[in-house]
């Protein structure tokens, strides 16, 4: 059995069910008959062997970064494997033949009309990937009388999961159809070109691409920067996610790219940014604005800093990794050392373990951050966690996706002023009449260690002033009903049944567990078995009412608010 060219030594392939691989032997297996093609599987759970069998090697997989064993190795037929076509092949069968495509509103004269759009079919569907891999359907664009003046009109190619292997020979690519002069977007994810060298070709045969995704497409990525003029000299965008492709390897990359603006290495695996702790060469990333790395293996934030200094980054994606800490780098600048991050406003570093207040103080120190991410890490567990984010770090306007009103702002500052003056209150000790404290007492105890844990409590002094820790309404009499709060409590636990809401005046100092053991009597639910949840008028969801400990004004909880109570799940 002759095994077609598309499925030779080194070749990227897709076998029948689906599942992409790269070959790494072909020929007889002692014991069986017939020839077989020895492939290593992108999925490592499909893993049948490490390229031996019966005790004799036929090939080697290569092991990845955290793997003790590299067993993704398996014998196929050739028949199982999918021929893999060109790129001109390939936009023929997803643009021109058909059912799957919509006709394009527009163009020139008489050539399309309202009705071809209208009804068009997408019966097989067109998809585009975004960052994190999720399909979105699109509609494409098809003249009924000359599909080839579609081609013409495109700025913009998706042919993901496509089986593309190569551009084809010199010219194919750019004379099929398509205008290269036009074309800025093409989406090649998930097809199975080889190297560098297989992509650069797109380079070539389109020079005005500013966007390119090779997200799942698992070449052999360079090591050194490749030599001569750029093959993609206006390229801004590039999407490598799940590729596959280190650190070492996108710098090389990177290198060729004048125009870089975005990376995005998403889920490769990069545990490192280079050996050492020299910081990155910077003139690899001249106009880097905004670089991806979710959902890789960075635990340790000094990798991190190795960024520091690139000159023009503005954002930086770090969600899914296991960093435990967030610090801003030393620098002297009294030596005339460039800014760290100067440049950095976003930061997004949700779904990491990150659990000490020290990390969220040290977004203070980023000069230009103004968006933070931070849901999922330890130190968000807790819902009044967004009030102490808020009025602990001064200069941000978003926080997890969500802008801060001024209001907002105002309110979470005041609770947290009260909150850590009561705090310096209490560990202050005895006061005039009580034993003295040493004059030789260490540093960092008591109120000065309050003081110390809480940077910004100087600044929010100067704007508040000295707040008590429980707030008394201007003007009042000095009765006990002017510091009360008027709730609407309404009971929403199944095991309740039908009750009334109930209105209930309660002292602003009433904290979460206290507020939890008066509904106990009140609607004889269990208090450690309640949730509490506060709605205003203004807000989507109710907000949790968490830690226990907490006094509900704290938390947000004002006068006329409705309170809703739930049993935990």
């Amino acid at each position: 059995m002759v095994v077609p060219s598309y499925a030779a030594v080194g070749c990227r392939v897709e076998t029948t069910d689906g599942a992409r691989a790269t070959v790494r032997y072909v020929g007889e297996v002692e014991g069986t008959d017939g020839i077989w093609v020895g492939v290593e599987y992108d999925d490592r759970t499909r893993w049948k062997h490490d390229g031996s069998h019966d005790g004799k090697r036929y090939f080697d997989c290569i092991a990845r970064a955290g793997e003790d064993d590299a067993t993704p190795g398996s014998f196929v037929r050739a028949h199982k494997i999918r021929p893999s076509v060109t790129f001109a092949e390939a936009l023929k069968t997803k643009y021109l033949d058909g059912k799957n495509v919509r006709g394009r509103c527009g163009g020139d004269g008489d050539d399309a009309s309202g009705d071809d759009c209208a009804n068009g079919e997408n019966e097989d569907g067109q998809f585009v990937r975004s960052a994190n891999g999720q399909k979105i359907e699109i509609q494409l664009c098809l003249k009924k009388n000359d599909p080839g003046i579609v081609l013409d009109t495109l700025d913009r190619v998706y042919l993901p999961d496509a089986r593309v292997v190569s551009a084809g020979e010199p010219g194919d690519a750019s004379s099929c159809g398509l205008n290269p002069e036009r074309l800025k977007i093409l989406d090649l994810a998930g097809n199975l070109l080889p190297d560098w060298a297989s992509i650069s070709r797109f380079g070539i045969e389109f020079r005005e691409l500013t966007r390119l995704d090779l997200t799942g497409v698992r070449a052999t990525w360079p090591s050194a920067p490749p030599g001569g003029p750029s093959s993609f000299p206006n390229l801004s965008t590039l999407l490598l996610n799940r590729s596959g492709c280190g650190w070492d390897n996108a710098q090389a990359i990177a290198s060729s790219l004048p125009a870089l603006q975005e990376l995005s290495l998403a889920g490769c695996g990069i545990d490192r940014l280079g050996d050492g702790d020299a910081p990155l060469d910077a003139s690899a990333f001249v106009g880097l604005k905004a670089i991806n790395f979710e959902n890789n293996a960075l635990t340790d934030w000094s990798e991190i800093e190795k960024l520091a200094l690139l000159p023009g980054l503005e954002r930086l994606h770090l969600g899914g990794n296991e960093i435990t800490r967030i610090a801003y780098p030393d620098r002297d600048a009294t030596a005339g050392d460039a800014v760290p991050f100067e440049s950095l406003f976003g930061l997004f570093i949700a779904d990491n373990k990150i659990g000490d207040w020290d990390s969220v103080d040290a977004l203070n120190d980023f000069p230009s951050l103004s968006e933070v991410r931070l849901s999922g890490n330890p130190v968000t567990s807790s819902a009044a966690t967004r009030h102490e984010i808020v009025a602990r770090v001064a200069k941000l306007s978003q926080l997890n996706g969500s802008l801060i009103a001024d209001q907002e702002r105002k309110d979470a500052e005041i609770r947290y002023l009260r909150r850590v003056l009561g705090l310096v209150k209490t560990a202050a000790g005895p006061t005039d009449g009580g034993a003295a404290e040493p004059e030789t007492r260490a540093p960092q105890r008591g109120s000065e260690a309050v003081r110390a844990i809480h940077p910004r409590l100087e600044a929010l002094l100067g704007s508040y002033g000295e707040l008590s820790t429980h707030v008394t309404k201007t003007g009042g009499t000095g009765k006990m009903g002017e510091d009360m709060l008027e709730l609407t409590l309404t009971c929403v636990a199944a095991s309740a049944g039908e009750r009334a809401p109930c209105v209930k005046k309660v002292p602003s100092s009433i904290t979460v567990g206290k507020l939890k053991l008066l509904c106990e009597k009140l609607f004889k639910v269990k208090a450690d078995a309640q949730q509490l949840f506060y709605k205003e008028p203004f807000m989507g969801m109710p907000e949790l009412l968490s830690p226990d400990d907490y006094d509900i004004t704290y938390l947000g909880v004002k006068d006329g608010s409705k309170i809703l109570i739930e049993e935990e799940t």
